[in-house]
């Protein structure tokens, strides 16, 4: 199977079976973020717990046209000065490679959020990638905030 030139773009189910199948043979040079992998196929999401960001949680969606990689960072409620947090936010979203930082609702409660996009007929590599890279900044950010903001 050459889920990359495939005429159909991988949805959340067929990438859950191939991060699951360690058997497969497709791209097994893949260094998917360790952790318990589960589909929430109603949304077509798969949601990652990575032991290997301190079991932070992300979920990666798929839309009709894209993907979007997120993770919640802090609930805003949290940060002591959120207007100087999100000055150097701001300031530092050129730094965070492959990911941007934002504000979403979760559960009824604002939270800073670590997110990225991708096309949704990006190859595996970039899904793979952009996983990395968004946990990372969430990783970053998070020092950030318990260092200085709570």
């Amino acid at each position: 199977m050459d889920v990359n030139n495939s005429p159909t773009p991988l949805d959340a189910k067929a990438l859950f079976d191939i991060v699951n199948d360690k058997s497969s043979s497709v791209l097994p040079e893949l260094a998917w973020p360790e952790g318990d992998v589960t589909l929430d196929a109603d949304n077509n999401t798969v949601i990652w717990e990575l032991s290997d960001y301190g079991n932070l949680t992300i979920t990666l969606s798929r839309s009709e046209n894209e993907w979007v990689a997120m993770t919640p960072i802090a609930p805003m409620t949290s940060i002591k000065e959120q207007a100087t947090l999100n000055e150097i936010l701001l300031r530092q979203g050129l730094i965070l490679p492959l990911a941007s930082i934002g504000i979403t609702d979760i559960g009824g409660h604002a939270y800073y959020v670590a997110y990225g996009q991708l096309f949704g007929d990006s190859k595996l590599e970039s899904l793979c990638a952009e996983l990395h890279a968004t946990a990372g900044a969430a990783m970053e950010v998070a020092g950030l905030i318990q260092e200085h903001f709570s």
